[in-house]
């Protein structure tokens, strides 16, 4: 009979062979998650800047938007005021009579 017991110093560098290449199927995993998180940092940054962008541009229509109807609405005021005077400044005296009272009572 043969004796197929492996010595403790070559089983020693057989495990530092098999901890090495665990070390460094370790090290690559670590490199893609690495890059995948990278990606997708960049992939969130990317819809973050379109979606604010797209928001900018909402905005800024619903500004002018705005800005054009209250200009519409000024002008028919104008205009409404001096073809009607009189039932223009009973209105604002009316107005402000009310609003008197409301602050009076507080």
């Amino acid at each position: 009979m043969t004796d197929t017991t492996v010595s403790p110093i070559a089983a020693t560098g057989t495990e530092e062979c098999s901890r090495s290449a665990d070390n460094q199927a370790l090290k690559e995993k670590v490199v893609a998650a690495k890059n995948a998180v990278a990606d997708l940092a960049g992939e969130a940054k990317r819809y973050a800047s379109h979606r604010l962008s797209d928001g900018k541009d909402t905005a800024v229509s619903w500004a002018s938007t705005a800005k054009s109807k209250a200009g519409d609405y000024s002008d028919d005021m104008v205009d409404y005021v001096q073809r009607n005077p009189y039932k223009s400044i009973a209105i604002a005296v009316g107005i402000g009579f009310v609003a008197g009272l409301i602050l009076k009572r507080r």
